[in-house]
């Protein structure tokens, strides 16, 4: 029975290599529906590879769970196979993931890092001891558990330790550099994250460093978010450059590389051609060989031909190494997100650092270029004119997420810009478009309800309408949990009531102010202490109190 199993999995394969993936999932689905018997381990192997092609190729989750539950039920009759039971484990986590169920998914993980426990520390049982802490802390955020993930992150930064591979401990650092950055507890803690982050990367040298793109965006990023939480705008621009830098030698070399694709392509073709001189076969043939090598080389990175495990998936089909931006080795594959939107995260950071610069055409430039990259990967996900929420794949929310939330902040820039240059109706029209992806995807962009009526006061307050800018950055406080945000958007309600004049409204100016004033030393950064000092000046300069104003 072992022969017609590898016959068939040897059919699966070629009709993966011609792209008929239905057909791959026949040829597995035939050995695990048979009446006759086969042995548990072909069982297993088998539901994996249904798994696999269901997780790459389709928003098929919960089948792809069926068959990982029914591999796990198996692999307890089997007393080794620890290699086939981590991937078990890893690929059902995923699974739960994807389709919401937290619980599951992170007892799932804990019964895999008890295993990894109980096993002697060989290097492949301590890797998928990081892919598990790894899994295990995403899973732990989404929860708002944040210290526990602090606690896995830190499991998987030992480990890592242990194995002496710096760019795996890197990996680990970053991670907990970003959950201190979306959880900020206190200022040292998160200054000691940086640091750590800065020691062991510049401790990589600098030929190692070359070979870690994905972890050099991922750490360019975190530190340039960092500085534009406490305002440390100089120093960003710095790191902005760099990332754009490398944003531009990344794309020149992927262009390269699909020209040479291209080049190589031609030539196989030529090659086939059964009529074709010996001499001339000869010729394109050491053409060929060199043309490879250059590939070969181009895409060279630590890990890129380094799979001797099976890698994580996340519900969207699997990129060529090429394409992505992969942050730790297999069994991690720790891709952050995809560099498309890594991509756009940039030129999103030169719009926001160029703005304040009057870089107005630059911006522009690199709105239309984000915002264009944006669509095309949303109409991957089958999001095109009149799709809704209600109509996405459950496994497409999270990644749709993403590039709603990137596309969303790109016309905040746009509104933002337009604004600075007083060109209200381009303004108006980001605006809309705004407002419109709301209503489609309600919930996904829950969070920026606030920033859009933020906008609409921002917008109201440049034409000259202060009460109507004040009711809206009144609502636009109510509708955000978040205190930083609160205190701007009053403010800003503040500021403009201080344009309309009255005595009414300078009072309800004082009343708005006062509160923030008082705690204004809470906040991290400088931004709100010098937006709150600016409205109190202009409102003491409404009651002739020119020298405390001063």
């Amino acid at each position: 029975m072992e022969a017609v199993a590898e016959g068939l999995w040897g059919l699966a394969d070629y009709a993966e290599k011609k792209g008929e993936i239905g057909k791959a999932v026949k040829c597995l689905e035939a050995i695990c529906q048979s009446h006759a018997s086969f042995l548990p381990i072909v069982e297993v192997k088998t539901r994996l590879r249904i798994s696999t092609l269901l997780l790459k190729h389709s928003h098929n989750v919960n089948q792809a769970k069926s068959h990982l539950e029914r591999s796990q039920l198996l692999l307890k009759q089997i007393p080794s196979c620890f290699d086939l039971k981590f991937r078990t484990f890893s690929m059902l986590s995923q699974c739960y993931h994807l389709v919401g169920a937290i619980p599951p998914q992170k007892q799932t993980l804990l019964k895999a890092l008890d295993l990894t426990a109980s096993l002697p520390p060989e290097v492949s049982v301590r890797l998928w001891a990081c892919n598990f802490n790894s899994q295990l802390a995403n899973a732990l955020i989404i929860e708002g558990d944040y210290h526990s993930a602090f606690s896995a992150l830190e499991s998987g930064f030992e480990s890592a330790s242990q194995l002496c591979y710096p760019e795996l401990q890197m990996f680990f650092a970053t991670s907990v550099l970003h959950v201190h950055l979306m959880q900020w507890y206190d200022d040292n803690s998160v200054q000691s994250a940086l640091r750590r982050c800065d020691d062991l990367w510049e401790s990589l040298g600098p030929d190692r460093r070359e070979q870690c793109l994905g972890l050099l965006f991922y750490n360019e990023l975190l530190h340039i978010f960092y500085q534009l939480r406490v305002c440390d705008y100089k120093n960003a621009n710095q790191h902005v450059d760099k990332l754009d830098a490398a944003m531009k030698a990344d794309s020149q070399k992927m262009r390269e590389a699909q020209r040479l694709t291209n080049e190589l392509n031609a030539l196989n073709q030529s090659l086939s051609r059964p009529d074709l001189p010996n001499r001339e076969r000869s010729l394109l043939s050491s053409k060929q060989a060199q043309i490879q090598d250059r590939i070969s080389s181009m895409n060279n990175t630590n890990w890129s031909a380094e799979q001797p495990l099976e890698p994580a998936y996340f519900g969207n089909t699997k990129r060529p190494w090429q394409e992505k931006l992969v942050l730790a080795p297999p069994p991690i594959d720790g891709e952050w997100l995809p560099k498309s939107a890594v991509y756009a995260l940039v030129d999103l950071m030169v719009v926001i650092f160029g703005r304040p610069r009057g870089l107005f055409k630059e911006c522009a430039k690199r709105i239309q270029s984000g915002m264009r990259a944006i669509q095309v990967e949303l109409v991957k996900l089958g999001i095109t004119d009149g799709v809704r929420e209600v109509d996405l794949q459950h496994s497409a929310i999270w990644m749709a997420g993403v590039y709603l939330m990137l596309l969303m902040q790109f016309l905040e820039n746009k509104v933002a810009v337009e604004l600075t240059r007083s060109e209200f109706v381009e303004a108006q029209e980001a605006l809309v478009q705004m407002k419109e992806w709301f209503i489609r995807f309600p919930t996904i962009l829950q969070a920026c309800e606030s920033i859009i009526e933020m906008l609409r006061g921002q917008y109201a307050h440049s034409v000259g309408c202060y009460s109507e800018a004040a009711f809206h950055y009144i609502e636009a406080a109510k509708l955000t949990g978040s205190k930083s945000m609160q205190a701007m958007c009053q403010v800003y309600a503040a500021v403009s009531y201080i344009c309309i004049g009255d005595a009414e409204s300078s009072s309800q100016a004082l009343d708005l102010i006062g509160p923030i004033y008082r705690m204004k030393d809470s906040f991290v950064g400088v931004r709100e202490q010098a937006s709150v000092l600016f409205a109190y000046g202009l409102l003491l300069m409404r009651q002739d109190e020119y020298e405390e104003a001063r």
